[in-house]
Order: structure tokens, then C-alpha cells, then sequence
């Protein structure tokens, strides 16, 4: 399991899964038509907010000395991974602002800069992590844009899949935001794979292959075909999330071991 580079697997999807999250729901508080209560907001952001602290801490177990961490600040100016680390770093804080805004000051014009403000720094987290893979040009697996189209796709896919699942839930028929948003995850998803198994040494007869294409897009090509049609259950509509939450782990897992496989790999 060492070629699957599990603790990386686990921080990328699940932090990237929170940044789509924030997005998400950043996106159905804006203009007149608010599609949460206050109180749902809050449970929600609680949410986003643990998975995306849990996702950064799964990242120190990769790290070969977690406690050293602070080091990564000097060599911000020619390092991409120290760049990562300092970006997730000031994501997590301003995360942290933000939920504490969400239960104490929403709705104030401060909560609104904090929700924009949080979106763009979650942005910029996964140009980040994404321009560490893609500038290894002895890599043809890593060194392509499907792979900031694979990290994009997988926050956007599963950030708005969970909110598409709470808002029908609280409402039968979709904001157009959430359906165009979860259009798009599922398109940048299925353009990361078509460019990413056109390279030769890609595994397209793998089983963690055919489960992310089942289940990152046949999943939430479902759960969008229904969106608005009729209420979904709340717990069938987190057990779909669940599905395609599986499919991102195959697909990063396979994302690392493609390459991880090959070593000596630099």
C-alpha cells in the first residue's frame, strides 16, 4: 500500500473535498434567495470545517518529522511544497475565523469578505498542491493538466454533491448554482481522466480506475439526473456521497501509485 502514498491520498481529497464544500455553500448564501437557515449554515460550515483540518493533519503522517514543519517557511521562495504547506497553514486559520464568524457574526458584511475571502485562499491552496505534480517534467503522469483538472475537479464534485444533497432535502427543486456546479465537477473529473489515460504507463485496466469512473461519475451523474425532481432521502443522498467519495480516494490512489510504482522514480 506504500505506492499509494495513503496519508497524501487521504489529505488532498478530503482537504480538496472541504475547499468545494466552503464554495458550495458560499455560493447558496449569496443574493436574496438563501437556501439554508442560519442554523443549517452553521452545522454545515461545522462540517467543512472538520474535514478539511482532518484532511491537513492526514498530511504530517507523510511528513518524516512532523514536528519539523516549521521549516517549511524558509524555503517558501524556490520550494512548491513549502509553498503548500505555508497555504494550507493560513487556509486552516482562516477556515477556523470563518466558522467562528458563521456562529457568531452571520450575516454581518465582515461574514460575507470572510466567506469570498476563504474561497479564494482554498483556490489558491490547490493551485498549490496541484503545481507540485505538474511542474515534474520527468513524470508525464504528474507533469499534465489533468492533474490541477483532477484536484479542481475532485473540490468542486464532491463540495457541491454535499451541498446538492442537504439543499434537497430542505427543498425539493435545486438552485441553478448547485446543478451547474456539480455539471462542472463531473466534467473536469471526466476530462482529468480522458487526458490522464491517453499517456502510456496509465493503468486503464485497473479496478481503482473502472471504480472511479462508476463511482465518481455514474454516481453523481445519477444524483444529478434527479436533482429537483423529487427529495432524496437524507441518508440514500449520504450514502451517494459516500460513493463517489470512495471513487476520489481510488482515483488519487491510483493518481500516486501510476507513478510511485516506478521508483527509483526521480
Amino acid at each position: 500500500m506504500e505506492i499509494y502514498e495513503l496519508p497524501l491520498v487521504f489529505f488532498t481529497v478530503l482537504a480538496q473535498w472541504g475547499i468545494g464544500g466552503v464554495i458550495a455553500l458560499t455560493l447558496c448564501l449569496v443574493g436574496r434567495n438563501r437556501v439554508f437557515d442560519t442554523l443549517t449554515t452553521r452545522k454545515i460550515a461545522s462540517a467543512f470545517w472538520l474535514v478539511t483540518v482532518v484532511g491537513s493533519c492526514a498530511s504530517l503522517a507523510h511528513l518524516g518529522s512532523p514536528l519539523g514543519a516549521y521549516r517549511a517557511f524558509a524555503g517558501i521562495g524556490r520550494s512548491w511544497l513549502s509553498r503548500e504547506v505555508v497555504a494550507f497553514i493560513l487556509l486552516n486559520g482562516a477556515l477556523t475565523l470563518w466558522l467562528i464568524m458563521c456562529w457568531f457574526a452571520n450575516g454581518s458584511v465582515w461574514m460575507k469578505a470572510a466567506n469570498w475571502g476563504v474561497c479564494l485562499l482554498g483556490i489558491g491552496a490547490i493551485l498549490v498542491s496541484s503545481q507540485i505534480y505538474y511542474q515534474m517534467t520527468l513524470h508525464p503522469l504528474w507533469n499534465t493538466l489533468a492533474t490541477p483538472s483532477a484536484f479542481f475537479g475532485t473540490s468542486i464534485l464532491l463540495g457541491f454533491a454535499s451541498v446538492s444533497v442537504m439543499a434537497n432535502y430542505v427543498q425539493q427543486n435545486l438552485p441553478a448554482t448547485l446543478k451547474f456546479g456539480l455539471l462542472l465537477g463531473i466534467a473536469l473529473v471526466a476530462m482529468s481522466l480522458w487526458m490522464r489515460y491517453r499517456i502510456p504507463g496509465a493503468e486503464a485496466s485497473s479496478a481503482l480506475f473502472w471504480w472511479q469512473l462508476l463511482a465518481s461519475l455514474v454516481v453523481s451523474g445519477w444524483l444529478l439526473s434527479r436533482a429537483g425532481s423529487r427529495k432524496i432521502p437524507l441518508f440514500a443522498g449520504i450514502l451517494l456521497v459516500g460513493i463517489i467519495l470512495s471513487g476520489e480516494f481510488a482515483g488519487r490512489m491510483l493518481f500516486y501509485g501510476n507513478v510511485m510504482s516506478g521508483a527509483p522514480w526521480f
